[in-house]
């Protein structure tokens, strides 16, 4: 587009603004695309938040990856252990026991899904941001204590240095049949992990105390591997298993929670779907606002081709109009959009207290709504809303580029 056309298509966008019912169109159609670009890079950016949020509380409990052997039991969990730490990507690894069990205290009693583990392993440190007071530093082998999630803490009503009673289903053999293991074990903390499924149903011991409460001799109950990729670990789990695969039962942590993060997914497609069609049907005002304006500068269009301007310079001048109009939608939804998706945490905290609700549920413990603002998504939906824009300029400004001169200024006369 030549200096001259750009000139004339911002002249024009500038003249409908005096007033009338074309300028009320186009300045409606301007606030379309500007409202479709503020909720895109508002709601994307919640979403993309949230999706950030849930990942790296999730990643701080599970394993990246972890091998399990066939019978629930890791004979060969050493030399396992072994090659992972000679693979480049493997940043710990360390055997773990985990099972189910019953505890109970003098008022409430919960299922528990027991982890045990050395908390000196480097594959277990990042567990212990998750407690206050060091409470993960004091279970030793022996000590028969025990780290509870704050849900499960609360539904048994105890707290550190209270006792629970716990019950395993691995048990002895008696005359009377097989009885469950018991075991009392004092309440060395609390953590929380910002999620439910893990605060209202984990509890942590020492793995030493755990191999004695499954009666495990040297067999482990699987192998925690830590990367320094997690996103690799589809990819590096097999390289570390070999030849033992066959005999190997992996799980990675993006299998963990699959179901949710593919509902996070598709709603999020979804989510674009919609404002995407929003987005057009403002983009697409444009035409109405174009035809409109064509219907009106009929007579200068003629003046314009008389003084010989050819059919492609008028329909640029109109081309360029509708996406002056795209154009300024765009930077006034970024305007908008931009600081509302960095406010979004304290904007949605100052409405929760206004309406006493809670817009977040509370099974995910936000102290906000999280946010995070990414610039490919947000260049993308500029791009989206610029290219419906000039799509939307297509038909008018051919109808433009059409004009008969010599009719256009009868028309004038």
């Amino acid at each position: 587009m030549r200096a001259f056309e750009l000139w004339m298509a911002s002249a024009q966008l500038r003249a409908n603004r005096r007033g009338g019912f074309v300028s009320l169109v186009s300045m409606l159609s301007m606030l379309g695309v500007a409202t479709a670009v503020a909720l895109l890079v508002v709601v994307l950016s919640v979403m993309n938040g949230f999706d950030q949020v849930v990942r790296e509380r999730i990643l701080s409990v599970l394993a990246h990856g972890s091998f399990h052997g066939p019978a629930g039991e890791l004979g060969e969990w050493r030399e396992l252990r072994d090659a992972a730490l000679m693979h480049p990507e493997v940043e710990s690894a360390a055997p773990y026991i985990d099972g189910q069990g019953v505890l109970s205290a003098p008022d409430a009693v919960a299922g528990v899904q027991l982890l045990g583990f050395a908390p000196d392993e480097a594959a277990f440190r990042a567990l212990g941001g998750l407690t206050r007071d060091m409470a993960l530093e004091t279970l030793a082998a022996g000590s028969w204590r025990i780290v509870l999630g704050s849900e499960l803490a609360r539904r048994l009503d105890v707290g550190e240095g209270d006792d629970v009673l716990l019950q395993v289903p691995q048990g002895w053999s008696t005359p009377a049949g097989i009885a469950p293991r018991m075991r009392r074990l004092e309440v060395a903390g609390v953590f929380h992990a910002g999620m439910n499924d893990f605060d209202r149903s984990l509890a942590w011991v020492h793995y030493e105390d755990a191999r004695r409460l499954f009666g495990l001799d040297e067999a482990a109950g699987g192998l925690r591997v830590m990367l320094r990729d997690p996103w690799r670990v589809e990819e590096v789990m097999p390289e570390i298993a070999g030849e033992r695969a066959v005999n190997l039962f992996v799980r990675y942590w993006t299998w963990e929670h699959a179901s949710f993060f593919y509902s996070i997914a598709m709603t999020k497609r979804i989510t674009i779907i919609i404002l995407t069609l929003l987005a057009a049907i403002a983009a697409f005002n444009i035409v109405s606002t174009l035809v409109m304006i064509v219907r009106e500068k009929t007579p200068d269009i003629g003046i314009l081709r008389t003084l010989g301007s050819t059919p492609r310079s008028v329909m640029a001048i109109f081309a360029g109009h509708g996406g002056f109009a795209g154009l300024l939608g765009i930077v006034l939804g970024l305007a908008v959009g931009i600081p509302l998706a960095v406010w979004a945490g304290p904007l949605t905290s100052a409405v929760e207290r206004f309406l006493e609700t809670s817009i977040v549920s509370p099974g995910y413990s936000l102290d906000e709504m999280p946010s995070r603002i990414l610039v490919p998504e947000v260049v993308a939906v500029c791009a989206l809303a610029l290219l419906l824009s000039l799509i939307a300029t297509v038909y008018p400004a051919l109808r433009a580029a059409r004009t008969d001169p010599a009719r256009a200024t009868r028309l004038d006369s």
